[in-house]
């Protein structure tokens, strides 16, 4: 199952189930209780059926485009930062590079760019070839 798939399956999900819930208020008119006192508007409920399939295919749009919106993102800096922080403190404070790149979900490339920030904003020294919280 390719990674779009849960996202496809979803919004599928929710816009079906909104187009049936949409149905179910046309046909009881909007009211809710009590039923056995009056009788359903079949007609009504049928009537409204573009209408229902439209709330559908926009609820499902919107459940779309809310589970893709993560990956359209650029990563934020800020998170990276405090993600090399957290590395460094379980480390003890000290790490390489080397470790930063093989042991947390950072490219080799990304690892680099947080750690020469860091140094530049002052939360990171260098000392050879390890890096050290101050």
């Amino acid at each position: 199952m390719s990674s779009a798939a849960p996202r496809w399956i979803a919004a599928l999900v929710a816009g079906l189930s909104s187009a049936l819930i949409m149905y179910g208020v046309f046909l009881s008119d909007g009211r809710p209780f009590p039923y056995h006192q009056r009788v359903a508007d079949v007609q009504l409920a049928f009537r409204m059926i573009p209408v229902e399939l439209l709330v559908g295919l926009l609820v499902g749009a919107w459940v779309y485009w809310l589970f893709g919106r993560p990956r359209l993102s650029a990563p934020r800096p800020d998170v990276q930062e405090r993600m090399v922080e957290r590395f460094a403190h379980r480390r003890g404070g000290t790490f390489t590079l080397g470790e930063l790149e093989t042991q947390s979900p950072l490219s080799a490339e990304q690892a680099r760019q947080v750690v020469a920030a860091l140094q530049r904003a002052g939360r990171l020294r260098r000392e050879g070839d390890t890096y050290r919280l101050p």
